[in-house]
């Protein structure tokens, strides 16, 4: 079953505030890795969204680490999956629990 990928506005958000973190700290392959690390992981969601652990604190929503760096936090809604947040890993982890 394919599922369709649809992302939050939060998601939109956070994955451009991390992509313009990367852009100044890191190099254009490193970046470029990011992307391809992403883009791997959103057809892996395409086909078995249900292989990510579920997140401790809400067992309706998923995580998956991208890069050591940024986790993805997402949900399943019957055909879909709801990409919410691309969470820097670095920051306090209580504002996480507000974001989610």
């Amino acid at each position: 079953m394919d599922y369709k990928i649809i992302i939050s506005p939060l998601g939109k958000a956070t994955l451009q505030q991390n992509m313009d973190y990367l852009e100044k700290e890191w190099s254009p392959k490193e970046i470029y890795n990011f992307i391809q690390k992403t883009e791997g992981i959103i057809e892996i969601l395409k086909n078995d969204p249900y292989i990510f652990p579920r997140w401790e604190h809400n067992n309706e929503i998923h995580r998956i680490p991208i890069i050591k760096q940024i986790t993805l936090f997402y949900s399943i809604h019957k055909n879909q999956v709801e990409l919410h947040l691309f969470w820097n890993n670095y920051q306090n982890p209580e504002k996480l629990l507000n974001l989610l």
